[in-house]
């Protein structure tokens, strides 16, 4: 609309330009006289025959027409009903100036008077075709804009057709400033969600996973224990009574070990390092690891191990979950059964820094597996059983050398 307005005051200036310094009246008139004239000849009117003179005066707008006989009005396109015009008998007002040519009919010669609008007629022309052609640029501006908005919701639609196949890595596309926009913005929150969602849910599958594998490894040690002490006994291996009393003392220690364990199974799985256990009262270091790394050298040396423990004089006092030390020695205990070399002696060392204290493991790998992790098997359950306990776990890993350092917080006495 604003267009229209502009177009049509700057074309009705210059036609008016136009019309005042050119004789474009002028000529227009003697045009449609000549037009007239040819029209009263072919259809071959009588000056009395007014239908025939109004309808060519209709098919010319902004055109005013009048018949004279000697002076006399006999026809008026202002009203051309009026049949009486020629029987008033009374001289109208005629001036010189006025442009008049005379016209021919069958039955006599007329002077006519005719004045045409043309600069009117030329501006309604113009601000039809103006109308036209701003309706026409409506239009196609319009339609461009529409099918930009339906190409991007056909862009839309693929995308959550591909999201509805399963891809939710492909971003969705945000484009413009409009409603659509806000949807497309939506869509991609949603997918990010749902990949999100779906993430977590295959976390969660591998936990459950990991939680089979390290529950299942956590539990072999202390059972490979128990039957090797209970092979022990069935074949008579012992010296006396009191060796005899002590290999079922270990049997019923392992066997409630491992009920200990299946009975926390739903504990076991919620392990994290965000939820601190609950820990024993405080003990000395060697109350906590006596018993353990006893167990844990004897079984290295019925798989032919040879350990050298070195713990030192200090008895640092210590606050941990006995059950998770015990299991995390057990973890330590598998990998060096299964990856260590028995050639070579296992080393337990005693370690401290100024807050914390534990021991270290140190072994030399296979020569025939050099690459392979010995800390990977059930290392997970490690570190967060540790975590729970605020305590820290270190892996130093060198070519076919493995050490794995321990450290719990020092209790104040």
């Amino acid at each position: 609309m604003l267009l229209f307005m502009v177009l049509r005051v700057v074309v009705l200036a210059a036609l008016e330009t136009y019309a005042q310094q050119t004789d474009l009246r002028q000529k227009e008139t003697v045009r449609l006289l000549e037009d007239f004239q040819s029209y009263v000849t072919e259809e071959q009117l009588a000056a009395s025959d007014v239908e025939g003179i109004t309808r060519w005066v209709d098919e010319h707008d902004f055109t005013l027409l009048e018949l004279y006989q000697d002076h006399v009005l006999v026809y008026s396109s202002f009203v051309p009903e009026r049949q009486d015009l020629n029987h008033e008998g009374q001289a109208a007002p005629f001036y010189d100036w006025t442009p008049r040519a005379p016209v021919f009919f069958t039955d006599g010669q007329l002077d006519a008077v005719l004045y045409c609008d043309v600069l009117r007629a030329n501006a309604m022309l113009a601000t039809r075709m103006l109308t036209l052609g701003c309706i026409a640029l409506f239009l196609g501006v319009f339609l461009l804009g529409c099918r930009r908005i339906v190409r991007y919701i056909c862009l839309l639609s693929e995308e959550i057709q591909a999201m509805e196949g399963g891809d939710l890595d492909h971003p969705v596309t945000v484009q413009g400033a409009d409603e659509l926009t806000t949807l497309a913005s939506c869509l991609d929150s949603m997918r990010k969600t749902l990949n999100r969602q779906h993430q977590e849910k295959a976390e969660a599958d591998a936990r459950v996973k990991n939680l089979i594998t390290e529950m299942s490894h956590d539990l072999r040690t202390p059972l490979t224990t128990l039957l090797l002490y209970t092979e022990i006994v069935r074949e008579g291996r012992y010296d006396g009574q009191a060796q005899l009393q002590e290999y079922l003392a270990k049997i019923d220690t392992k066997a409630r070990q491992i009920k200990q364990m299946s009975d926390n199974l739903f504990e076991y799985a919620l392990v994290t390092r965000d939820a601190p256990a609950d820990m024993d009262p405080p003990a000395r270091f060697s109350q906590i690891f006596e018993e353990p790394l006893a167990d844990m050298a004897e079984q290295l040396q019925q798989h032919g191990f040879a350990c050298a423990l070195r713990l030192g004089g200090e008895d640092v006092v210590l606050t941990v979950r006995g059950q998770y030390v015990r299991r995390v020695l057990d973890n330590i205990t598998s990998n060096l059964l299964k990856y260590a070399d028995p050639s070579q002696p296992v080393e337990v060392d005693y370690v401290r820094d100024e807050t914390r204290a534990g021991l270290s493991f140190a072994n030399q790998a296979l020569p025939e597996a050099p690459g392979t992790d010995r800390t990977r098997v059930g290392f997970e359950s490690v570190q967060a059983m540790m975590a729970r306990m605020q305590a820290d776990v270190r892996v130093e890993r060198e070519p076919g050398h493995y050490r794995i350092t321990l450290l719990f917080p020092i209790t104040q006495e």
